[in-house]
């Protein structure tokens, strides 16, 4: 299993934050996580106890028994967004903080999603991206509808739905999806997907060597954009102990650079053997 972390700092001072976990939390189990949220407890942010919070949960409750992993993320998200709305002083009318958390909690060969805001997770396959998770936020003709009743100086960015911490009680999206061999994962930030598009993550996977090297590039990106609020991004392949050899997502090209390689080599096999044919027998 090969995971990478990268993480970009925002270019100037605001009150969001960023947090992730990429972890061995049990025997065969991995949890992977990013946060983005907004807030303070206890002189901490709340994207960093969020995550710690999750963390710490699901490790106490998959260290003996790994049979319910979907119901081990809905407890541990549910407690998580307990304890943030508790500790801020949040109401139902005062929200003092909140983030966006997706989660990858991965058991022998499935992975375990679970998410609640704009943070995101990919899986690349055969060369091909999607998306395991869908925003929890208002955009396109409803977010227009919603705007109309938003002073114009207000109307930037979409709206948000739900996020963890700014309401009593939750209820993760969670769903799984089993593993292959050359599969990747990717969870990411909402600073980094909305600056880097799909095609352009699906193209890093191809030609990166390595997760460290994918989330670099993807990185470099945001710089060369100039995006501002910086972004988090957690990179997997090699995710199941048969991919060990293998290169996720691996291109098109790749193979026929392959077969173009071995055929090189079988036409140097002949000209070799023509060759020593001459030599020793003769023409």
């Amino acid at each position: 299993m090969e995971i990478a972390v990268g993480s970009q700092p925002s270019l100037w001072p605001s009150n969001s934050a960023e947090a992730h976990v990429a972890e061995v939390i049990a025997p065969g189990v991995v949890l992977l996580a990013v946060a983005d949220g907004f807030g303070v407890v206890r002189g901490q942010t709340v994207a960093a106890v969020t995550v710690s919070a999750v963390r710490d949960a699901l490790r106490r409750r998959v260290r003996h028994d790994t049979r319910d992993p979907r119901s081990h993320l809905m407890a541990a998200f549910s407690a998580a967004n307990a304890r943030i709305f508790a500790q801020t002083g949040g109401t139902d009318d005062y929200v003092a903080g909140g983030t966006s958390l997706t989660a990858a909690l991965i058991v022998d060969d499935r992975a375990y999603i679970a998410h609640v805001g704009k943070a995101r997770a990919y899986l690349c396959r055969d060369g091909a991206l999607s998306a395991l998770t869908e925003d929890d936020a208002l955009g396109g003709d409803d977010w227009v509808r919603a705007r109309t009743l938003v002073p114009t100086e207000a109307r930037t960015g979409n709206l948000l739905t739900r996020t963890l911490g700014t309401q009593a009680t939750l209820e993760a999206s969670v769903m799984h999806v089993r593993l292959m061999h050359a599969d990747a994962l990717i969870l990411a930030t909402g600073g980094v997907h909305e600056i880097v598009a799909g095609d352009e993550m699906t193209y890093t996977l191809q030609v990166a060597q390595s997760s460290s090297d994918v989330a670099g590039r993807l990185l470099e990106i945001l710089k060369m954009r100039g995006a501002p609020g910086g972004g988090t991004v957690i990179v997997g392949r090699a995710l199941t102990e048969a991919a060990t050899d293998e290169v996720p997502c691996l291109r098109p090209a790749t193979m026929r650079t392959a077969a173009t390689v071995f055929a090189a080599i079988l036409i140097m096999i002949l000209a070799a053997t023509v060759v020593l044919r001459t030599v020793f027998v003769g023409p």
